[in-house]
């Protein structure tokens, strides 16, 4: 460790003991009646016992492990504790869904610009709506915290409330050496992982239907080869008359061996394997284009990028898909 990082054993262990009393807190499922009823309680009694009487009397028997497990506090320091991270799990909430929201907005004007649903391009962008929650996220942290900051993220009906917080962060980093910030960063990451993890994104199938749906008019769901059963279609669609299986994968790895025939074979006449193409090497692509009515569709990016899919006439672009169909498909 450098010589200019000192921390403390105390130090060490108050910035542990507000995060484990946080994190007890917030596994007790209070709803924040009750959370506030306990901020209004603790900060009326200063002595431990006075401080368990009144918590039992309010009825938060869940809330007895902590002050056993928080007996070696003073009830000064317990009561700080408990004071500042009551008011750090009732902002968490108003941050993550500010985050959310404003991550959100910026996805949707980004996306919007990118018409290409299979390039590159857009399979980047899918990681700013995630990514945009955890940045945000932090800048507003760093908000809430600063009492020296110009401005705040927050919405103009919490900034008294936030002020008071930031100052109070302050009072209590001051005494105790505590650092609310990175307390504070801790369990919004834990918060935001829950939520990107609830609201996850389109899968790249789903991606795939949706470029391909304006230009074959209708796709007719996953269903595995009635004549060779160990070959499986994403999707299919009708084009030109012509029946076309869909096998799309984002990566290829091993599994598109999988879904190699000839499709004089299957109940296909042309089968369709789309990818990003970030793993696809010349050997992969004539192992699959050596079965007859085998193309491989890739993004445009990668197309650009690697001369040996340009010179072959059964690549097809992410861009360039109706094209490619209306030559292919007869």
């Amino acid at each position: 460790m450098s010589d200019k990082i000192k921390i403390s054993a105390e130090t060490y262990s108050n910035n542990l003991d507000f995060y484990t009393l946080s994190k007890l807190l917030l596994q007790s499922k209070s709803t924040d009646k009750q959370l506030i009823i306990l901020q209004k309680t603790v900060s009326e009694c200063k002595k431990m016992d006075e401080l368990a009487e009144y918590i039992m009397q309010a009825g938060f028997t869940k809330l007895d492990y902590i002050l056993a497990a928080f007996s070696h506090l003073d009830g000064v320091k317990l009561a700080a504790y408990i004071d500042t991270a009551i008011d750090l799990l009732l902002i968490k909430d108003l941050v993550l869904k500010e985050a959310k929201v404003y991550a959100a907005q910026e996805f949707k004007k980004e996306i919007r610009e990118i018409s290409d649903l299979l390039s590159i391009e857009y399979d980047v962008s899918g990681t700013h709506l995630p990514y945009g929650q955890r940045v945000i996220s932090a800048l507003m942290v760093y908000a809430l915290t600063n009492t020296n900051r110009d401005s705040s993220f927050v919405i103009s009906a919490s900034e008294d409330r936030t002020k008071e917080f930031a100052v109070k962060c302050k009072n209590l980093a001051d005494k105790f050496s505590l650092n609310l910030n990175s307390m504070f960063q801790i369990i919004m990451d834990e918060s935001v992982n829950q939520s990107i993890k609830a609201d996850a994104g389109v899968g790249y199938e789903s991606r795939v239907s949706q470029a391909l749906m304006p230009i074959v008019g209708d796709l007719l769901g996953h269903a595995h080869d009635s004549k060779i059963q160990a070959v499986e279609y994403d999707n299919r669609f009708t084009y030109n008359g012509k029946k076309c299986g869909i096998s799309a994968k984002r990566t290829l790895r091993e599994r598109y061996k999988q879904n190699l025939e000839h499709t004089d074979l299957l109940d296909v006449d042309y089968m369709f394997v789309i990818t990003l193409g970030l793993d696809l090497n010349e050997t992969t692509m004539n192992n699959i284009l050596s079965k007859n009515g085998n193309y491989i569709i890739v993004s445009k990016e990668q197309y650009e990028l690697k001369a040996f899919l340009q010179n072959n006439d059964k690549i097809i672009p992410s861009d360039k898909i109706k094209q490619y169909f209306d030559k292919i498909i007869k």
